[in-house]
């Protein structure tokens, strides 16, 4: 019995250990970071501590439940359990229910959601009965002191995860090799790329512009917007995947924007509803150099004609994709505005269409 006693306070000593080190670990990373996909499939550190979030009141309410007797020993399961959730080259499957289910979250309530799930946790388990066994919908029978030693090893393993998060998206390549920045903006012949109250009804766009449009599209992972631009598009594009009007174009491209990372630079949009899509509203040249640390495809600015030039003035665009249309609009928006140095630019391709449209791409010279 002594011996017990000595196991379970041992595991409530390495419980706070490991919930301190994932709080602390959860800390260290900015409010952009915490939010970064790693690669491709992967959670964010945010969905990381969601996801233990709801592992941690599932727990809660196992131990409230109705428990029995049992005649085996109540820690016989403890060494598969740690066998099964302390391989890391394993991949789990997580039940649905404790799966995360957003994209974006404010870094502080995160954690504070998850230190709540960890204070109540511990207040339950010091006055429950551990040697009881309960019908658990994923383990089976199963004692509370099982689960305590789950909650330990569940802990452990995205502990691990979340250290090669912050590995890979705080680490520069070895090769210094980064993201590219692409600019794809339809212009008029005089340098405009929207009229003076912002129409855009003169652009072309029939189906061998469009093509080549998605051409483009498929060498990126990530869309760049302004404000104005989001809400545009936002308002479009999900509308079109339930449209029976919509081209397969349009379709095509629907999908594609649909499931990509999408950026918005505002400091005025509250809050970005659309699927993958989060907001960075300062630190503008910091958070995109991180951005284009990480690996991954190129990102794409998609019109936005502000946020174009925020990047000219920065100096942070690699390629232009214009498409230069055969109209003259006179007076509008224009692609080029408030540049204070020079930019050199190299003319990779060139391509005429039927409509007139001729597509231009420039990569930056340094």
């Amino acid at each position: 019995m002594i011996r017990e006693r000595d196991n379970v306070r041992k595991l409530f000593i390495s419980l706070d250990e490991a919930t301190s080190e994932l709080v602390q670990l959860l800390s260290s990373f900015s409010e952009t970071e915490i939010n970064t996909i790693p690669f491709r499939g992967s959670w964010t550190a945010a969905q990381v501590a969601e996801h233990i979030t709801k592992s941690n009141l599932g727990i809660i309410r196992s131990l409230n439940a109705q428990g029995q007797l049992i005649q085996r020993a109540p820690d016989k399961r403890v060494t598969d359990l740690k066998k099964q959730f302390l391989n890391f080259s394993e991949k789990l499957q997580s039940p649905e229910f404790i799966l995360p289910t957003k994209d974006i979250y404010q870094k502080d309530k995160v954690i504070g959601d998850l230190k709540l799930s960890v204070e109540q946790l511990r207040e339950k388990s010091r006055v429950a009965n551990l040697t009881e066994a309960i019908n658990h919908p994923i383990f089976g029978d199963i004692t509370r002191l099982e689960l305590l030693y789950f909650v330990l090893y569940h802990t452990e393993r995205h502990i691990h995860q979340l250290k090669n998060i912050y590995r890979v998206i705080s680490t520069p390549e070895i090769n210094n090799e980064t993201r590219k920045i692409i600019s794809f903006m339809h212009v008029s012949l005089d340098g405009f790329v929207a009229g003076i109250n912002g129409e855009m009804g003169w652009i072309t766009m029939d189906d061998e512009v469009f093509e080549d449009a998605i051409e483009l599209a498929s060498s990126t992972d990530t869309a760049l917007y302004g404000r104005t631009t989001y809400q545009m598009m936002k308002s479009y594009w999900p509308t079109v995947l339930t449209s029976p009007e919509a081209t397969k174009n349009e379709v095509h491209h629907a999908e594609w924007v649909e499931k990509i990372d999408k950026i918005v630079f505002s400091t005025s949009l509250e809050k970005a509803e659309w699927n993958n899509t989060r907001i960075i509203r300062k630190n503008i040249r910091e958070e995109v150099t991180k951005l284009k640390k990480l690996p991954g495809k190129s990102m794409m600015i998609f019109g936005s004609p502000q946020l174009t030039h925020s990047f000219m003035k920065m100096g942070m665009i690699d390629e232009y994709r214009i498409n230069l249309n055969p109209v003259l609009l006179g007076n509008g928006v224009p692609l080029f505005m408030n540049i204070s140095d020079r930019i050199n630019l190299k003319l990779i391709r060139e391509k005429r269409f039927e409509s007139g449209v001729i597509g231009l791409h420039y990569e930056t010279k340094l």
